[in-house]
C-alpha cells in the first residue's frame, strides 16, 4: 500500500524525528562505554534508520487499528495482475541489501541478506494485519528478492569502492546483530506510538489538516 507522497513526506518526517535523538542517545552512550562507532559508521546508520522509517511510512504503518488480518496466501497472481506494485516492492527493498553489508560485515553473503529481507519484510506484514494494509505472500517474495538485488549492486560498488573506506564504515562481531535490531525494533515502535502523536500535533487539527501560513 502506497500513499501519496506529500502525505508520505509528513509522516516519513514525523516519524524520523524521534528516531534521531533515540540514535544520538544511543551512539553517546557507545561512546561512554568506549565502544565507540567511526564518523562515516554513525552517518550511515542515521541514513540507514530514515530508509527504514520510509519503509514504514510507504507501508502504512503509521496508521493501524483493530486487528483486521487481509492475509493474500497466493503467491504470483497477484505481480502478474500488478506489474507496477511488484516492481516497486521490489524496489523498496533494494537499499537494505545495500545497506546490510555496507555497515556490518556480518552480511557478507546473499543467504544472510535474503534472510534478513525477509524476516524485515514479513514483520511488516504482521503489523499490517492490524488494519493497515492486507498480509501478502507476494509482498515477502518481491520485497526478499529486492533485498538480493540490492546485494548484487553492492558487490558492483565494491569493485569502485577502497576497502579501507568501507572500513571505516562497517562493524563486525554480534553488535552486527543486535544494532540491527535495535534500529528496527525502535523504528517499527516510534512509528506506530509516538509518529501518529507528532503528526496529529503539527499536522491536525479536529481531524482537519492543517496549512502553514
Amino acid at each position: 500500500m502506497f500513499m501519496d507522497w506529500e502525505l508520505s513526506s509528513r509522516h516519513l518526517l514525523c516519524g524520523f524525528a524521534p528516531i534521531i535523538v533515540l540514535l544520538a542517545v544511543y551512539f553517546i552512550f557507545l561512546h561512554l562505554k568506549e565502544r565507540r562507532r567511526t564518523f562515516g559508521h554513525i552517518a550511515i546508520s542515521c541514513v540507514f534508520c530514515f530508509y527504514l522509517t520510509g519503509i514504514l511510512t510507504m507501508t502504512g504503518i503509521w496508521y493501524t487499528s483493530a486487528f483486521d488480518p487481509r492475509i493474500v496466501y497466493i503467491p504470483f497472481v497477484d505481480m502478474i495482475r500488478g506489474p507496477v506494485d511488484t516492481i516497486l516492492n521490489v524496489v523498496l527493498f533494494i537499499p537494505l541489501g545495500i545497506f546490510l553489508p555496507l555497515l556490518y560485515k556480518k552480511f557478507d553473503k546473499m543467504g544472510k541478506i535474503a534472510l534478513a529481507g525477509f524476516l524485515i519484510s514479513a514483520s511488516v506484514e504482521v503489523v499490517q494485519m492490524f488494519g493497515c494494509g492486507a498480509t501478502d505472500i507476494n509482498d515477502l517474495i518481491t520485497n526478499t528478492v529486492g533485498a538480493c538485488l540490492g546485494f548484487c549492486i553492492y558487490k558492483m560498488l565494491c569493485r569502485i569502492i577502497p576497502e579501507s573506506y568501507l572500513e571505516k564504515i562497517q562493524v563486525d562481531g554480534s553488535q552486527c546483530i543486535y544494532e540491527l535490531v535495535i534500529f528496527w525494533l525502535c523504528t517499527l515502535l516510534m512509528m506506530i506510538t509516538i509518529q501518529p502523536q507528532i503528526y496529529h500535533a503539527l499536522f491536525t487539527a479536529g481531524g482537519e489538516i492543517q496549512t502553514w501560513n
